[in-house]
């Protein structure tokens, strides 16, 4: 008989925005008008402006973390390879909930040596449940699906962790993969394929798909699934409008945009995990590539605690003066699985801050601190603490894998 499940929201969506900069309102793209919004987000995207290399500084990650920042999410990492983005949130209330996170990357384009085809991984532990979600740009043109497999795998065999049980990619309890797959309808001519989608006729198109055929004789994404795809193809448009591809090429329409997923249901002797998909749908309201967004949105199910349920607890007064230092003291169990290092630190945050390193200011925690029972002080420096009056946290954040180890409640810094 299963144990009790918590169930998070999941929101997937993968894009390939044709170097084009973030015009657009997100709203759509992020079903931000719904009556509630998934726990957490991840949004994997394609062909980025050239130039734009840093994960964290660049437009795309910008606006997303401006977008979803106030709505209470938390960016808990963000990985880029030449023009593949990926980043991930989760709401503010469940940063506890994530743990261990680490991302990969694997070049595949030109004989792996520029990147800008393959794929980009993040992977957490979700209350002790392991999951990794893949972006990736898989090769073009109609006649190269072998190469698009050869790709499917180089990203496989090439992206390892550090966690010794979930070492390789299809390890992971949860595996989540998007992507410009860049799979084709093959037999059809476009005026045919068009005919087809004007009578909504997937079904028929379908059977020529690229990646499903693949599929069927075991040649890729082997005990993966996906949801129907019941909403035209996604690829290609001319830019700025609904049509597909006018240019002298005239493009054969394609699903080249999909999202798949692979579950370990019997990981566990206590419960039963599984990833149920609420919705899979292409967003066609946006024009400004010559691809239309696809998302995914699932339930799935993890142990209903947190792993490492508030490893470090704080002692703080209730009232901070700006300008002013203030002492805190904080303990670390001493069966907690992680231990501390002199190179965690412990950060003063506002209460609506938008990622871990969203902090006013910082200080170096001490290395040990779970073998004192009386707990351990340490001083931020009034010097940096002339902020503005308002509510906020400080957090303990472990080098080990970028974990949120403890989150104070609340407290107020007054003028």
């Amino acid at each position: 008989m299963s144990g009790e499940t918590k169930t998070f929201s999941l929101n997937l969506v993968t894009w390939n925005v044709g170097d084009e900069e973030p015009s657009a309102d997100l709203t759509d793209l992020l079903n931000l008008k719904a009556d509630s919004l998934p726990d957490i987000y991840a949004i994997g995207l394609q062909e980025l402006v050239s130039g734009e290399f840093d994960a964290y500084k660049n437009s795309w990650t910008t606006i997303l973390t401006d977008t979803l920042g106030p709505k209470g999410f938390c960016r808990i990492k963000a990985v880029k390879m030449q023009g593949i983005l990926l980043v991930t949130f989760v709401k503010r209330e469940y940063l506890l909930s994530v743990a261990h996170i680490e991302s990969e990357i694997s070049r595949a384009g030109m004989g792996g040596w520029w990147g800008n085809k393959g794929g980009v991984s993040i992977r957490f532990d979700l209350n002790g449940v392991n999951m990794i979600i893949v972006n990736s740009h898989l090769a073009a043109h109609m006649h190269n699906s072998a190469e698009r497999i050869e790709d499917f795998f180089t990203i496989l065999d090439t992206q390892h962790f550090r966690d010794k049980d979930v070492e390789h990619i299809l390890d992971h309890d949860y595996v989540f993969w998007m992507g410009d797959l860049n799979f084709r309808i093959d037999k059809y001519s476009r005026e045919e394929v068009e005919k087809y989608i004007e009578k909504k006729d997937f079904e028929t198109l379908l059977k020529q798909d690229q990646l499903m055929k693949c599929r069927e004789e075991g040649l890729i994404f082997c005990d993966f699934e996906e949801g129907k795809v019941d909403f035209p193809p996604t690829y290609k448009f001319d830019k700025g409008t609904d049509d597909y591809d006018n240019s002298a090429k005239k493009r054969v329409p394609a699903w080249c945009d999909r999202i798949l997923w692979q579950i370990h249901d019997d990981a566990f002797e206590k419960i039963t995990i599984s990833a149920d998909l609420v919705e899979y749908k292409s967003i066609p309201s946006y024009v400004m590539s010559d691809h239309k967004p696809v998302t995914a949105t699932f339930n799935i199910k993890v142990f209903p605690c947190q792993r490492y349920p508030a490893s470090v607890t704080f002692d703080i007064d209730k009232c901070w003066k700006a300008g002013k230092s203030a002492t805190l003291r904080y303990k670390m169990k001493k069966d907690s699985e992680i231990m501390s290092s002199n190179r965690d630190w412990i950060g003063l945050y506002k209460s609506n801050f938008f990622h871990l390193n969203d902090y006013v200011t910082y200080a170096w925690a001490q290395e040990y601190a779970e073998k004192s029972p009386e707990g351990v002080e340490v001083t931020l420096s009034g010097r940096y603490l002339s902020v503005c009056p308002g509510n906020y946290r400080v957090g303990y954040i472990s080098t080990y894998k970028d974990t949120l180890m403890g989150m104070s409640e609340e407290f107020q810094i007054v003028s």
